[in-house]
């Protein structure tokens, strides 16, 4: 046996998004998205977990399970609803999530976007409207000043390629989904400069906390042929988001998987020419981004173990991710805000936390800075385009009579919180883990 140790301020969580969790966000562009005719997403959120009623207990769950971090985001559609108004109540409603943590023992991080716009934003144009960056901080500022002095980490805006390339040049299900570069390009801009606007107004405000960027990651593997292609999409999906954050106090890292990129020899010159010209680049940038190395899954080679979402099973993505962020961003502060697995087998779950965990210490012995592991996601929940169909969560969820039953994997996690160790056996970390957990119905 092996034993792993991880540092004793180790921050140990599990995380949510409001839309997927909270239930009736009437008022977001996600919620339309859901309903209009042709939608692509294949249920509506409707109750979701309706957490925005039920979060009380939730926490108090997470809190049981030895966790010392809960990672949550608040909804800017309940916030304004529209231009301009403020709701009190929902700025209210967040501050008691807030102490109920605080109260739980637990450290509050608290993410300002996590994708959902409101109705009046979206319908100007969302992202790519020249006004949002500004409505954006003056949303933040409002935000930040309501729920007081208690939240020492904030993360601006989660998955900002989810916004840009998942809706404007790929088919990932997300809004307005359609294939414009000139948009896609506008929406980049946008997101970095509301990014930065934040996070400026989170020094500001709350001088003690942490602001920083949640990154969409992948581990990405190609040959010759594919490599230009491959460098392509890391560019414009991931580093050029990285690079804006120069005055973030930390790094959030989201990876699941790995994609594959294997061309013929051919193509690598072929890609590079075709780049070098923006009009053709334009043409071909869609293809490159949505069908080769974005999408999470969509290059996982036949044979691979594969999860609900269709992406490969791949827990050990996670060290490389962070070995690239910190080589890419020397002495930039890491958390990984997201990491976790699709799966009804929960047998899985508790293998892939303990890969990962084992992949991610491992980086961290190397020198990476690592600052935290929160996992994806504390209860199963509506998986936009995808609806409830996967299974992420530490605590399962009935739909209908909205039951929450703590999976052994949630056990399992939150005891490596409790010690701040993790055992890696020889017998396999799936069998080991699992022997030391526990179900349980809450």
């Amino acid at each position: 046996m092996t034993t792993l140790d991880f540092p004793r301020d180790f921050l140990w969580g599990a995380a949510t998004s409001a839309h997927q969790v909270e239930g009736d966000n009437v008022n977001s562009d996600w919620w339309d998205w859901e309903l209009a005719p042709g939608t692509h997403c294949k249920a509506p959120s409707g109750k979701a977990c309706e957490h925005y009623t039920r979060y009380p207990r939730d926490i108090e769950l997470l809190a049981a399970l030895g966790l010392n971090t809960y990672r949550f985001s608040v909804e800017w559609a309940r916030i304004e609803p529209s231009e301009g108004v403020f709701d009190p109540e929902a700025l209210d409603h967040y501050r008691r999530v807030v102490e109920c943590v605080l109260e739980n023992g637990l450290v509050p991080m608290v993410t300002l976007n996590h994708f959902t716009l409101p109705r009046w934003v979206a319908a100007e144009g969302g992202w790519t409207w020249n006004r949002t960056p500004a409505l954006f901080e003056r949303y933040s500022r409002r935000v930040v000043d309501a729920l007081g002095d208690g939240v020492p980490w904030y993360c601006t805006i989660n998955e900002p390629t989810a916004m840009s390339t998942g809706g404007y040049m790929s088919d990932w299900g997300f809004p307005p989904r359609v294939v414009d570069p000139r948009r896609w390009r506008t929406s980049i801009a946008a997101l970095i400069d509301a990014h930065r606007r934040a996070v400026i107004a989170i020094h500001e405000l709350r001088p003690g906390a942490k602001a920083g960027l949640a990154a969409f990651t992948v581990e990405t593997v190609a040959n010759a042929g594919g490599k230009p292609a491959a460098d392509y999409a890391l560019r414009m999906n991931q580093d050029i988001f990285l690079e804006a954050t120069a005055d973030d106090d930390f790094i959030g890292v989201q990876t699941y998987t790995r994609n594959h990129l294997f061309l013929p020899r051919i193509a690598a010159p072929l890609t590079r020419l075709a780049l070098a010209v923006r009009p053709i680049e334009d043409r071909i940038a869609a293809r490159l981004l949505d069908l080769k190395t974005a999408a999470p899954g969509t290059q996982a080679l036949p044979g691979q173990r594969v999860t609900q979402m269709g992406w490969e099973y791949r827990p050990d993505a996670l060290s490389a991710v962070v070995r690239r962020i910190a080589k890419l961003c020397p002495g930039k502060d890491l958390v990984v805000t997201e990491n976790g697995v699709a799966t009804l087998k929960d047998t899985e779950r508790v293998e892939f936390i303990t890969r990962a965990l084992a992949a991610l210490h491992e980086a961290m012995a190397e020198g990476a800075p690592v600052r935290g592991y929160i996992h994806w996601s504390l209860m199963d929940n509506f998986e936009w385009a995808h609806g409830y169909g996967p299974k992420f969560g530490l605590i399962a969820v009935d739909f209908e009579t909205q039951e929450r039953t703590v999976r052994p994997s949630g056990f399992y996690l939150g005891g490596i919180a409790r010690s701040g160790q993790l055992y890696v056996e020889d017998a396999g970390p799936a069998e080991a883990a699992t022997a030391t957990s526990r179900p349980a119905t809450a």
